[in-house]
């Protein structure tokens, strides 16, 4: 057989839309989380190995977080967690995490989301992931963006009006 083949490009269908490239970052985040999930899964069973210890933090404004309201208040946009020596009731399912952990001497109940998380780390072992938080932005932040964006185009516009193109002068 003689000559070249070329594959059309296949459109794969997800529901109404059409999907014309691989969004490698979003498949890496979702394989991130996973791994995190599995994890908490593993711990939820048969604790921390050795020195372990984890470092999770979340968005505490995120939609789902549940913390209590001096929490809320301490730590309104952001909170980081430990999961080292005492924890107790960690339950792990496909969307959240919950954990009871021990907070000035008072335990505390916590259901953290996984859409909230914004990094995980083990530092006894120098790991740490840290999730992507542009596609977190709220409306309010990209509907900023989008204005000033525009603002800046509108504003080179009205600098060109008064440039005159040389390429029509030339012989």
């Amino acid at each position: 057989f003689v000559g070249t083949w070329q594959q059309k490009p296949t459109l794969i269908r997800l529901g109404s839309s059409e999907m014309t490239q691989i969004n490698y970052k979003a498949l890496i985040e979702d394989a991130m989380l996973t791994m995190v999930k599995d994890i908490l899964k593993k711990i939820s069973k048969s604790g921390l190995p050795k020195n372990h210890h984890f470092l999770i933090t979340f968005l505490s404004n995120s939609k789902g977080v549940i913390i209590p309201d001096w929490m809320k208040e301490k730590y309104p946009e952001k909170m980081t967690i430990i999961i080292r020596n005492w924890f107790e009731n960690l339950d792990v399912t496909e969307k959240k995490f919950e954990i009871s952990l021990n907070f000035n001497n008072t335990v505390e109940r916590l259901t953290i989301p996984f859409n909230s998380l914004e990094l995980f780390a083990d530092p006894s072992v120098d790991f740490a992931i840290s999730f992507n938080q542009a596609t977190k932005m709220s409306d309010t932040e990209s509907e900023r963006s989008d204005k000033n964006t525009n603002k800046k185009k509108t504003t080179l516009n009205k600098k060109n009006e008064n440039v005159i193109d040389l390429k029509n002068f030339k012989k």
